[in-house]
This record gives structure tokens, sequence and C-alpha cells, in this order.
């Protein structure tokens, strides 16, 4: 939507699906290896730095020497400790709190709260999402965060369409991404826009702009179908308790029940996410993906004692019967999306 109204924009987000290079995305074009690989080369007097810190900061140096208008920062795991925190942000806005990670972030929802509140403290302006419940909001240390419906009146029409309204009147916008939940998300980025206006930031937004961009919008693996062997399949992240709980909810609003090819890392509630799809679901294919932080099929079978294993994912794709549904984790969403047909894909 910024870049529609003619912003210049940096873009950076985790994880990548197939390329390291998705992460980094400089007026919406993928950067290329060739510039990656040197801005990475360029820390190499730090080997101290982690992994996502290396990105982190050849990203923002990337986005400083392309002179762009505004960076678009997907924060990382928590908030307290993450390294995009660093940049200083002027807006920041906070989809939900859920149970991801609780490894790392707490046993429950307020501990989880209170690290994610650590990254919206370090911006001028706080928006939360409609998603943001009253039970979490005293813990996340951000008592002056605006409601998104604050700055934007928003409501679903229909599965694709929402009514909006952040200035005279509603405006009718087509969602870009299936899923009813898409629909909180695309209000809270409406009011991260009108706040970033206010900051004097970017420019206030246009109906016919707004529309523009969001009909340019992309996000791989999020409820989107591609060719593999000959056959659709349908591939969402789904990876974690909440994401499967509402991917289930779309699957219900559908009427069909796909044969869902299953896998996730090794800190995921297996059981829950399955107990959450299970009922929306045909024949439960099981799958460890080849990544060091896999949860074995050892596990994944005891989650899912009715689920049928598979030694690989090409087995996986034989056992499932149409229509196919894969779900669980981005990378098993990104083992996928590697082998299919060029060009074919939603």
């Amino acid at each position: 939507m910024l870049e529609a109204h003619g912003v210049a924009t940096g873009l950076y987000t985790s994880p990548h699906l197939v390329r390291v290079e998705e992460r980094i995305r400089i007026r919406g074009r993928e950067v290329a290896s060739e510039t990656l690989d040197a801005a990475i080369a360029a820390l190499d007097p730090f080997p101290d730095l982690s992994y996502f810190e290396t990105l982190t900061v050849a990203a923002f140096g990337l986005f400083a020497r392309q002179a762009v208008d505004v960076a678009v920062l997907e924060a990382g795991m928590g908030g307290r400790w993450d390294a995009t925190r660093l940049a200083g942000p002027a807006v920041a806005g906070l989809t939900n709190v859920g149970t991801d990670h609780a490894r790392w972030l707490g046993p429950d929802r307020a501990a989880i709260a209170a690290e994610k509140g650590a990254a919206l403290a370090a911006a001028r302006t706080a928006v939360l999402g409609p998603e943001v419940d009253a039970a979490v909001r005293g813990v996340l240390g951000v008592p002056g965060a605006v409601d998104a419906g604050e700055l934007v009146r928003c409501r679903t029409l229909d599965d694709r369409r929402v009514e909006a309204d952040w200035r005279a009147g509603p405006v009718t916008l087509h969602c870009p991404l299936a899923g009813r939940h898409q629909h909180r998300n695309l209000h809270l980025a409406l009011a991260l826009h009108v706040a970033a206006s206010r900051e004097g930031l970017v420019p206030p937004p246009e109906p016919a702009a707004v529309r523009d961009g969001l009909a340019r919008t992309l996000w791989p693996g999020r409820l989107g179908a591609v060719r593999l062997r000959g056959r659709e399949v349908l591939l969402d992240g789904a990876h974690n308790a909440e994401a499967a709980a509402a991917l289930a909810a779309h699957l219900r609003a559908l009427g069909r029940r796909p044969d869902l090819i299953f896998s996730c890392l090794d800190d995921k509630p297996a059981a829950a996410m399955l107990t959450a799809l299970r009922p929306v679901v045909g024949r439960i294919v099981l799958v460890a993906l080849d990544d060091p932080r896999a949860m074995p099929l050892a596990a994944l079978r005891k989650a899912a004692p009715d689920g049928v294993p598979a030694a690989n994912l090409d087995e996986a794709l034989e056992l499932a019967r149409d229509p196919v549904l894969a779900a669980g984790s981005l990378r098993l969403v990104g083992a996928l999306l590697a082998r299919a047909v060029p060009g074919e894909s939603s």
C-alpha cells in the first residue's frame, strides 16, 4: 500500500520460505543475491552476531544506502531482545498475543505479552490490532497504545471484502489473502498507515492507491495453492496453535475436508494443532522435515496416533488424496514451494 502511494519502501521479514533473499525487499523488489552477499561479507569483522542479527544489520545497511523513505520491519521472536528494535521505530503494531515460542518467552500469555510489549514500547506510536484482548493489555507495558479501531473502522462484508472508514466515509476493499483472520490483519495494516501519516512519514491513505496496493499484495504460503505433480495443493504455514485454529475456521467455512500433510518443528504443540485441525480434514499424513529443528516422526505419531506416516515428502504427496492441504510449518511450505511448477501458484 505504501508503494502504491509513491513511498520508497524497504521490507524486512522472516523466515524465508525458499531463498534467503526473500527476507529483504527494496522498492518492491527482492534484493539481488550478490548485493546481499556483499552486505553480509561487510560484517565479517563481527563474528559474534547471530544469523538473525547479521541479516537484520545487512537489511538496515541496504535500506540506508538505497535511501528508502520508510522501512517496514517484522519483529523477530519476542521483542525485548529483538534486533529490529534498534531501528528506533516511529510506529509499531501488534496483531495478537498467542502462546507461540513459550520455551523462550515464558509459560503463559501474560509473560509472552510482556516480551512483545517491549517491541511496542520502542516505538513513538503503538497500535493494537483488533485481536489484542483485555487480558494482555495490562502487561504490555504500553499504556499509551492506540486501538486500530480508533484510527480505522473496519467490518467484514464477506469472505474477501471488508468495509473500511478512515476519513469521510466507508470504502469497500478486496482482501488479497484468504481467510477471515486476514481481515483483522488488513485492519491493523490500514491503522498503521494512518498512524504513519499522522507522524508525517507517509501520505494519508487514498482509496484508489490502497486498492492498487492490495491488488499487488502477495504473501506465499498463507492459504495459497500450488501445482505439484499435476495436482493442486493448498499451503498454509499454520505453525502454532492459534494459526491452526484460524486455518480450521477457514476450512469449516469452505465446507471442504482435504487430506492433511502435516509436519512441524520440535518446539511446537503438535497435539494441540492437530486437535484443532482433525475435525475439518480427512486423512492425516505425517512427515518429518529435513531440518535439525524438525519434530521426529515418532513424536508426530505420538501426537496423532491415527496419522499415516510417510518417509519423505514425495511419499506424503502420494499418500494424500485430493483435495490436499499441507500445513504445520513454514519450512514444510518452503520445501513444497521449492518443488512447485514455476508460475502455477496463487
